[in-house]
């Protein structure tokens, strides 16, 4: 019997622990604790978490000699006017007016991917940040927005859910000051040093303190881009300049022009991979433009085979040595301005090009000069190009509104039909002031032809397109989709198709632009165009507005 007396008396000794340890739980709540490395989404040895506007980034940062750094990638989400040269080993902030270099090891640290000290950062960019350990982290505020803040009463917990059973993420003291996210009548959410959990409303002060969050830093941004605007619509004509001789025909070119403002001669290529030019402008010429009344803006192309445009930006010397070349050779002629015409570009080119105009910017500027940039109608794989930043340094964005269908397309179609032109200028518009884009029309079109399965294209002027169908007896039919005069016909075992630019097209693709007011109209390319399409432009761009 005693031995059952004994066992009973162990049993409800046990229940009795159990119960009490249950109920101290339910009264006292759970003691067990999150792994904060966890929460910060697993932190690797040596490696500190980035918290941002109170969420965790993906990326991690690095603490060395008590300096916090972070990636370059999010460091330019605050500036981003940074860039780093890793073949030539440069880190560079480019404003408005100058560039300052970081210097390696305290203001950046080279490698796969290159961190950039918090310090340097502050130097261009606003932002508040604290360092936290255990873990190591660092806690970085963008946003000035007003914060709600409270003392906490007394030792408490910040617990992973509102539910005294959660884990504890924080041990909070009597004072502590967390930030408030939201409350009810019993919890509140609440930030503590880069940590958001939630606190009973009982252990948080009744007064509630709201201001603004004080930033610091950014006295070297340097963003104001002053711009060279023009107050009038730009009528740009592009004089295609093949060889020097053709300088002398630019009366020619301009003959039947009405209203033109700016002409702009292809005279200046990339040659090499120095940043060298190959040039075969004319002082003569820009001064015989001017005494018409035209602007001369010249424009700069990487057409040449000899060329490598991605190894010429991508480094610092070749890329500043371009630069130098640019604006020596258009003080030297005269000019008013430079047009980048920098076609098929990849996009491990993107940021270097963004570099190259920047740069670039900060010398027009100082020199009175128009940069303008030539840009393929958007298109994603085309987003590289960086329109935005082109709109913040440049004075204007030019569009290249044609090619719709080229050589390699594997269809036949229009060069430019309107709802292209229109789609180009709409998507343009969401990066790029309207005052600063002007949208390129084509003064040509291609002809098609289908033969034994094969099919074939070439470009030809207004005038010749007109008299390719007036010499095969065919007339063409406004096509209202494209908003294009069209034609097909078939000779000789051959099918041909040509869709016209003429009058009505270019009238439907100005009713466009101005309906969108952009700040002007470009034309490529001058001598290819019948002699009323320049009364079309006055009418929709009259001269001297």
């Amino acid at each position: 019997m005693l031995p059952l007396v004994i066992a009973g008396i162990v049993i409800a000794g046990i229940a009795f622990v159990l119960l009490g340890n249950g109920l101290f739980k339910e009264v006292g709540g759970s003691k067990d604790r999150a792994d904060l490395s966890e929460y910060f989404g697993g932190i690797p040895d040596g490696g500190t978490a980035l918290i941002i506007d109170g969420e965790i980034s993906g990326e991690k940062a690095i603490i060395q000699n008590d300096v916090p750094f972070i990636p370059l990638s999010c460091a330019n989400t605050f500036y981003d006017n940074l860039y780093y040269d890793s073949l030539e080993g440069h880190l560079l902030a480019t404003g408005a007016t100058s560039t300052v270099e970081g210097v390696q090891g305290t203001d950046y640290i080279a490698g796969e991917p290159v961190y950039i000290s918090l310090p340097f950062l502050n130097r261009f960019a606003a932002f508040s940040y604290e360092v936290y350990k255990e873990p190591s982290r660092i806690d970085i505020i963008t946003s000035p927005d007003p914060v709600d803040e409270a003392e906490i009463s007394k030792a408490t917990e910040l617990r992973a859910s509102a539910d005294k059973q959660s884990d504890i993420l924080l041990d909070l003291d009597k004072g502590d000051k967390v930030r408030i996210l939201q409350e009810n009548e019993e919890w509140a959410e609440v930030r503590y040093q880069a940590v958001s959990g939630y606190v009973e409303i009982k252990d948080i002060e009744g007064e509630r303190s709201s201001g603004p969050v004080v930033l610091e830093g950014g006295a070297e941004a340097d963003l104001n881009y002053q711009k060279n605007l023009r107050d009038h619509k730009i009528i740009l004509g592009f004089h295609n300049v093949a060889v020097a001789d053709a300088n002398s025909y630019l009366s020619d070119a301009v003959s039947q022009t009405k209203g033109m403002n700016v002409i702009a001669p292809t005279w200046l290529s990339l040659s090499g991979t120095d940043g060298a030019l190959a040039d075969i402008g004319s002082a003569e010429y820009v001064a015989k433009a001017h005494e018409m009344g035209y602007e001369v803006w010249g424009v700069v192309d990487n057409f040449s085979q000899e060329t490598d445009t991605n190894e010429v930006l991508s480094r610092t010397s070749k890329r500043t040595a371009l630069e130098q070349n640019l604006i020596s050779e258009a003080l030297n002629l005269g000019l008013d301005g430079i047009n980048i015409d920098f076609e098929q570009l990849m996009g491990e080119t993107g940021d270097d090009f963004a570099q190259f105009l920047k740069e670039l910017s900060i010398y027009t500027r100082a020199n009175g000069l128009v940069l303008s940039v030539d840009n393929y109608v958007p298109q994603d794989y085309t987003d590289f190009y960086r329109r935005d930043i082109q709109g913040r340094v440049a004075e204007y964005v030019i569009i290249m509104g044609y090619d719709e269908h080229t050589a390699a397309s594997d269809e036949a179609g229009p060069v430019a039909s309107l709802g292209f032109v229109t789609q180009g200028i709409e998507d343009t518009l969401k990066e790029v002031p309207a005052a600063q884009v002007i949208n390129a029309i084509p003064f040509y079109t291609r002809k098609w032809a289908y033969e034994d399965g094969t099919l074939s294209c070439e470009s030809m002027g207004m005038k010749e397109a007109k008299a390719f169908l007036a010499d095969n007896g065919v007339q063409a039919t406004w096509d209202a989709e494209t908003c294009q005069n069209y034609a097909a016909f078939e000779k000789d075992g051959v099918s041909y198709s040509i869709w016209l630019e003429d009058a009505e097209s270019i009238s439907s693709k100005l009713a466009v632009m101005t309906a969108h007011d952009l700040g002007g109209v470009g034309c490529w390319k001058l001598t290819q165009e019948t002699p009323d399409i320049w009364d079309v432009i006055g009418s929709y761009y009259p001269s001297g507005t």
